[in-house]
């Protein structure tokens, strides 16, 4: 028995016209756009991958398709997905709909999946919104502003500032040259570098620095924390994992590492200079730096190379160890 190839039917706002396609809906549209410009997406689902090259347009490919569908049910649900551009010299805004009703007793919009690929100038400024999939940065120059409410963040090399939140994903960095603030609610935060100031928090997963030129405040109500090279003040807080931290040039400024659950573990370069203050409540503190121990050895005070910002370790139910590089 020979089947019948399904139909999708797509709205194209920004041209007027109306595309009828055998198998998933693709959509291609280039808009003449150099570099300096803006890309400004706010859609209501979809994963959204960028990519960059040494160009003066904008390419955009929009892949639909519905789930378990017949051609009919397809045709109908995708006439009501809307998918807008607005194009001027020097910015492109895409935004993308569903109804918010449905008459019949499910809604087939939940079967709907959508996936935009927008290759952009390399020198470019992002504001990508999707209410429902991963988001994806090619090696960019320029400021990006980054929401999902329920996907992974992934960025290359970032030469800009970045601000990235997640409702239910992780976050993954290769660069920022720039500061950087990030969030997820319920997923890990991975960073290979970034050179300005860092704000990292997670509601639910761990956090992994791997090299950072300024200051950094992290944070997790539930996972561990490591901070493997830090060349400024570092300020780490968990409420239930451990802590460690590698400071390698000495800050200008305060820092704090505080646990309530886990063990934190400090070294130190053998030139920095701190007043150091640790002490926990179910563990020992253990340094190779010279100081005053109470005679339980949880709590140690030390003028670290005749002193100079306060380093603040505590934990309520750990050990702490100070290493010297």
């Amino acid at each position: 028995m020979k089947r019948t190839p399904k139909l999708f039917t797509l709205i194209f706002l920004a041209g007027g016209q109306l595309a009828v396609n055998a198998g998933p809906d693709v959509m291609t549209k280039t808009f003449p756009i150099k570099a300096g410009g803006k890309l400004v997406m706010n859609v209501d689902r979809g994963s959204v991958h960028i990519t960059t090259s040494a160009s003066d347009k904008v390419v955009v490919r929009v892949t639909r398709e519905l789930k378990n569908a017949s051609a009919a049910e397809t045709k109908r649900v995708l006439e009501q997905h809307q998918i807008e551009f607005a194009s001027s010299e020097n910015e492109l805004k895409i935004e993308a709909s569903s109804p918010k009703r449905w008459l019949g007793t499910s809604n087939p919009f939940s079967r709907l999946q959508v996936d935009y690929t927008v290759g952009i100038p390399d020198k470019f400024d992002i504001d990508l919104r999707t209410a429902g999939g991963h988001i994806e940065v090619a090696d960019l120059e320029g400021r990006a502003n980054l929401y999902t409410s329920g996907g992974n963040l992934n960025i290359a090399t970032l030469t800009g500032p970045l601000k990235a939140h997640t409702s239910g994903g992780h976050i993954t960095i290769m660069k920022v040259s720039g500061d950087a603030d990030i969030d997820t609610s319920g997923g890990n935060v991975s960073a290979d570098e970034v050179d300005g100031s860092l704000v990292a928090h997670t509601s639910g997963g761990h956090i992994v620095l791997n090299k950072t030129k300024s200051s950094v405040k992290a944070s997790t109500s539930g996972g561990n924390i490591e901070v493997k090279d830090a060349s400024g003040p570092v300020n780490a807080r968990t409420s239930g994992g451990h802590i460690s931290a590698r400071l390698n040039r000495q800050p200008k400024e305060d820092c704090s590492l505080k646990t309530s659950g886990g063990n934190l573990d400090v070294s130190l370069a053998a030139s920095l200079a701190f007043n150091l203050d640790a002490h926990t409540g179910g563990g020992r503190v253990n340094s190779d730096f010279a100081g005053d121990f109470n005679k339980q050895h949880t709590r140690l005070t030390a003028q670290i190379n005749t002193g100079g910002p306060d380093l603040l370790l505590e934990t309520s139910g750990g050990h702490i160890t100070v290493h010297k590089n």
